[in-house]
């Protein structure tokens, strides 16, 4: 297997995460873990959240193959045994003995990762970014997500004429003057990727406002898509004044997640749309578990990226079937490692020790089948790994 540990790394799409000195084995299992449902989910369905389901729903997050791996590099990085318990114990003598900045930053030394492209949306409120700055010590570049402007606008009961004014200087401001780097759209989750590209028209976000608010309680599904297809389009343009990417969430995420909304193949008819053709778009988690379809798309429109997050790490050893599989049409050039991490610093680290782990995998095997050299291979993963983020975010 190619070694690619001393590489750099950036992290096309992250999130922020609060500071935490110490927790519990518990808590710090719900703090980054991924999967397993939630007690909400459990008291949706009428189901009495006792001591035994919380027990339940702890053991399924630690009995990932995801969550197995981080242990065992943790394990590693303390000298410790792969418990939950000795790892949390590790971190929180950790964090007291040498404060709370200097441990994430060596984590984050140790991963040789250097930029996090964060999503801020997540988790809200919104944390200072100037603060997780300092307390990471590497360099932090936020994208704006729209979603979060959107419930605000909608909860304010505005007017069209200001929802539009709003909406519109908000984005502007963000990548002019605030320091976003691109946008961050969640439409998947809201109301799926078959986004008509005709939404733009002057008329359709007025009507659909006006629809939605007469709505209220009688239904409204049509104008709540035909609203958020029309910001979606506006936002898209507002990526093109600015020269900035534009990142859609595809594919998995966790539970509430409509995933058969999510496919990438259903952005096909938007992404190919002339006049949107100037933007940058970057498809969060390629589509993961439909991620050939986001390498398809990669390969026949040249405004496609793919970031690799959520697949890597939380789909484990699944990692070098995914980059094999992406791979198969995307060009190399088009491909950017991605973690989605959160919670704490230590699943960045370990993230960043899988990625590089499945990249050398996947791109060992191609070795083998003669689909290229070893030079090849290694100028694939610093491409893969860092600098195709640098390329599209300008860094």
């Amino acid at each position: 297997m190619l070694d690619f540990s001393d590489l750099p790394v950036v992290d096309a799409h992250c999130h922020p995460y609060t500071r935490k000195d110490a927790l519990s084995p518990d808590q710090w299992v719900d703090a980054l873990a991924f999967g397993g449902g939630s007690p909400a989910y459990l008291r949706e369905g009428g189901i009495d959240v006792d001591a035994a389901a919380l027990t339940m729903l702890g053991r399924l997050k630690r009995d990932t193959l995801y969550f197995r791996f981080m242990l065992r590099r943790l394990a590693e990085y303390f000298g410790v045994e792969a418990t939950v318990e000795a790892i949390a114990a590790s971190r929180n003598r950790a964090i007291a003995h040498e404060g709370y900045a200097k441990y994430a930053q060596k984590l984050h030394q140790a991963g040789k990762i250097e930029t996090l492209i964060v999503d801020d949306g997540y988790p809200l409120p919104q944390i200072n970014l100037d603060t997780f700055r300092a307390e990471t010590g590497v360099e932090v570049l936020p994208v704006f997500r729209i979603e979060v402007l959107i419930q605000d606008l909608l909860d304010d009961g505005c007017g069209w004429r200001e929802f539009q004014r709003r909406y519109d200087e908000s984005i502007a401001e963000a990548l002019g003057n605030r320091g976003y780097r691109g946008l961050k759209s969640i439409i998947a989750y809201r109301t799926g990727l078959d986004i008509d590209p005709a939404s733009r028209s002057p008329d359709q976000g007025r009507v659909a406002l006006e629809r939605l608010r007469r709505a209220r309680g009688r239904g409204g599904d049509d104008p709540v898509k035909s609203l958020r297809d029309h910001l979606f389009c506006r936002a898209i343009e507002r990526c093109i004044d600015f020269d900035a990417p534009f990142q859609v969430h595809t594919g998995m995420g966790d539970w509430e997640v409509h995933l058969a909304a999510c496919r990438p193949a259903l952005l096909m008819e938007l992404l190919r749309y002339p006049a949107y053709r100037a933007c940058k778009f970057l498809l969060v988690h390629t589509g993961y578990p439909y991620h050939a379809e986001a390498g398809y798309l990669a390969n026949v429109l040249p405004n496609i990226w793919c970031d690799i997050s959520e697949g890597l790490p939380f789909a484990g050893n699944a990692g070098k079937r995914i980059i094999a599989e992406v791979l198969e049409m995307a060009p190399i050039s088009r491909v950017c490692y991605g973690s989605d991490v959160y919670g704490s610093p230590e699943p960045f680290y370990t993230s960043a020790l899988l990625g590089k782990q499945a990249l050398g995998q996947a791109l060992g095997e191609l070795i083998d089948d003669g689909f290229m050299s070893v030079g090849e291979a290694q100028d694939a993963a610093r491409l893969i790994l860092a600098d195709n983020a640098r390329e599209l975010y300008r860094i």
